[in-house]
C-alpha cells in the first residue's frame, strides 16, 4: 500500500488592511469598509468613503447592534 501526498490549491487574492485615520490623503481605486460597530464620528465614515476614486468601487459591510447578543455574552454563575 502506498501513501502519496495530495495538493489542494485555493485562489489567493493580495490585500491591505490600513485604518481610517491612516488612510486620509490616501486615494485607493478600490475601498471596502467593514462596520461591525457605529462609526466614532460622521467625519471618519466621510474619510473612508472619499478615498476612492469612483462611487462604484466602494463596498461597505455593516453589522448589526444587537442589545439581547450583549446581554447574552455576560458570563452568569449558578448556584449548584
Amino acid at each position: 500500500m502506498t501513501c502519496s501526498p495530495s495538493i489542494s490549491k485555493f485562489p489567493v487574492r493580495l490585500s491591505f488592511a490600513m485604518t481610517i485615520n491612516k488612510s486620509q490623503g490616501q486615494t485607493i481605486p478600490n475601498v471596502g469598509v467593514y462596520l461591525p460597530e457605529p462609526v466614532f464620528s460622521h467625519g471618519q465614515l466621510y474619510v473612508a468613503l472619499s478615498r476612492a476614486t469612483a462611487t462604484s468601487n466602494i463596498k461597505v459591510l455593516t453589522g448589526t447592534h444587537d442589545e439581547n447578543k450583549q446581554k447574552n455574552k455576560k458570563t452568569s454563575t449558578s448556584d449548584t
